[in-house]
């Protein structure tokens, strides 16, 4: 199943759009650089959001010798 895009995604293809046909390419660079380091951000939070779940107590057993 193809992985859903996200708008950020429609964003950046605008933004890559827009550099191509741009004269001055700094301008939109910096948008485009902004956009990428707030995506790898947000990202970096959700994994250690998902890490820090509570994970279910195992059941301690006797060890039998």
């Amino acid at each position: 199943m193809p992985k859903k895009p996200e708008p950020v995604d429609d964003l950046l293809d605008a933004l890559v759009w827009m550099r191509r046909k741009a004269k001055r390419h700094e301008a939109v660079d910096d948008l485009i650089d902004a956009l990428m380091k707030m995506r790898r951000k947000a990202k970096k939070k959700a994994k250690k959001k998902v890490a820090k779940r509570k994970r279910p107590a195992k059941k301690r057993t006797k060890s039998r010798r």
